[in-house]
């Protein structure tokens, strides 16, 4: 049955429809999000979680802006100086030595920096930080960016990845993450520590100080996503007040990428080289063929002439397995490999090669021996089986029961010759399991890619809490 509508009732029932639909624009607009932690600028392989975190938030929510990883070093003169007389022209001077600071306080040093009236805006104590940051915004432009960004945001979403250690003395890194904190609950918006491994230092214990910040700051924190079992049940343990939950590192979703039938490295490995294209990298790399791959370690890094004859040692047994030996530079201290390669006449992926052909290499390498967290990530999404070395703090032994190995260790970062031959003859149990073990390994790497790309639907649950 049909009836006539008049002219007004149409127009009312037009008006009802855009009222209807102008709520709904209203209730699906994507919360505005104040990125902290963007890693992609740096030349660690880890590079590769940023992106595949960001392509996964970006789907969701919109992006306010960024602080890239660089600020956590010590970001531009603007962001790291405050009231300070030094020229300009002098801060690059003063960057290196700022950056040198934070690790060897030399007196000499601080008076002189004192009287020059140079500090850096970061404190041990967020408050102070973000005091600094309220205080001199007006006069640095950085500043004044992290601030109004932060102020026009929904939400925080810092990414901590493996910079939140309590070592002494304090990372700048760990104290920028804290700032950052601080200043988005000064400004009352919900904030999300992500993606984050925590810990204490190996090296120099626990900073009870930076770990009472810590605990004060994550508290308030709407909730906290951990990325590995340890440092979850570290702060369950260290800080119990804290809403945490464990949701593994944002590189699994990059699972479907380097699976067997679509990512392989270019056979000719010189066609992975960057610019400049360096003479002794050349003619080193034939992918053609069954190989073993070997990268650093951020504590191998620490003692370089060290590591060289260590890793040179490695290398040598490794050649036992009868497959083609390469060394993957993961990071830029992870330098020292280059020494071992022209040793050993062994080819080197360097640190600045394509992301993606680096994951390639990892993923289809028969075995990977690394004490990098995210390079042995990139490989297992392939199934290539890992033996891991030892690191700062405990990412590496906590990856293994990420992954469910049934070797859930990790061996000297340093290994001596008892530790090479280890090495060699759990190298040769896992290439005995073949194919089975790379598709258990892939399989558990899909199941964390799952789990990972839930971090969305994790943070719209917990932003009205």
């Amino acid at each position: 049955m049909y009836r006539l509508v008049s002219p007004g009732e149409n127009q009312a029932a037009q008006r009802i429809q855009m009222i209807d639909a102008s709520a709904l624009s209203v209730r699906t607009a994507p919360k505005k999000l104040f990125f902290i932690g963007d890693n992609r600028c740096s030349v660690n392989w880890g590079r590769g979680a940023s992106i595949a975190l960001t392509q996964l938030l970006e789907k969701t929510f919109e992006f306010t802006g960024r602080v890239t990883g660089e600020s956590f070093v010590l970001g531009t003169t603007d962001a790291g100086y405050i009231d300070t007389l030094i020229p300009p022209k002098h801060h690059g001077l003063f960057k290196y030595l700022f950056q040198r600071r934070w690790r060897r306080p030399v007196s000499w040093y601080i008076r002189i920096e004192e009287m020059c009236g140079a500090r850096d805006f970061i404190s041990e104590d967020p408050s102070v930080s973000i005091d600094n940051l309220m205080t001199y915004k007006k006069g640095h432009a950085e500043l004044t960016r992290i601030y109004e960004q932060a102020k026009n945001a929904d939400m925080i979403v810092v990414d901590g990845d493996g910079d939140i250690i309590f070592s002494t003395p304090p990372r700048r890194e760990t104290l920028f993450i804290l700032a950052m904190i601080e200043l988005g609950i000064r400004l009352g918006k919900p904030v999300f520590l992500v993606n984050s491994m925590i810990s204490d230092c190996p090296l120099t214990g626990r900073n009870v100080a930076t770990l009472a910040a810590a605990g004060r700051l994550l508290a308030q924190c709407k909730a906290v996503s951990l990325r590995d079992p340890e440092s979850l049940e570290y702060v369950q343990n260290a800080m119990p007040q804290v809403n945490c939950s464990l949701i593994p590192d944002s590189l699994f979703l990059w699972h479907s990428i380097f699976q067997p039938e679509s990512s392989h490295p270019p056979v000719n490995g010189d066609f992975l080289l960057p610019h400049p294209e360096r003479d002794e990298y050349w003619g080193k790399l034939d992918f053609s063929k069954p190989y073993v791959c070997i990268g650093g370690g951020a504590l191998a890094a620490t003692a370089p002439d060290r590591s060289v004859e260590c890793y040179s040692r490695l290398v040598d047994e490794v050649r036992k397995l009868g497959c083609q030996v390469y060394l993957t530079e993961n990071d830029v201290p992870d330098s020292f490999l280059q020494r071992v390669g022209k040793a050993k006449d062994v080819g080197v992926v360097p640190v600045d090669a394509p992301i993606l052909s680096c994951g390639a290499v990892l993923a289809h390498a028969r075995l990977f021996i690394s004490g990098r967290y995210h390079p042995s990530i990139l490989a297992s999404l392939g199934g290539t089986p890992c033996i891991f070395l030892g690191s700062h703090a405990h990412k590496m032994r906590s990856l293994s029961r990420v992954l469910e190995y049934d070797d859930q260790d990790e061996f000297n970062a340093f290994p001596d010759e008892s530790d090479s031959k280890e090495i060699v003859a759990r190298a040769r149990k896992y290439l005995d399991h073949g194919a089975v073990l790379r598709t258990r390994i892939s399989q558990v790497a899909k199941r964390r890619s799952d789990e990972a790309a839930s971090l969305p639907e994790f943070l719209m649950r917990h932003m009205d809490n």
